[in-house]
């Protein structure tokens, strides 16, 4: 599957900006995702869109099924995307 995305990179906006967030709770796998699987879409990502960001998230409730509720990951939703966006639209609001 890798290699097929990779082939396709010349699909994949130029103007994107990827966060690419991985959980683990054991600072080496989080047991449901393998580490190297969230960490190849550099591969797909890095010098086609615009920004490619990884940002590793480590401890409790940092496994894979726990990021949407992870506090860390929230935070730098609402930081990055959300408030950027809102930002670049003017209506920001700190």
């Amino acid at each position: 599957m890798l290699i097929d995305l990779i082939a396709a990179r010349a699909n994949i906006p130029s103007n994107l900006s990827v966060y690419n967030l991985e959980g683990t709770n054991t600072y080496d796998a989080d047991k449901i995702v393998p580490l190297a699987s969230i960490e190849a879409g550099k591969y797909i990502y890095q010098k086609v869109v615009k920004h490619y960001t990884q940002v590793t998230v480590t401890g409790d409730n940092a496994s894979h099924s726990d990021l949407p509720s992870n506090p860390e990951v929230i935070k730098y939703i609402a930081e990055k995307i959300v408030y950027k966006d809102k930002k670049e639209k003017g209506i920001a609001k700190l």
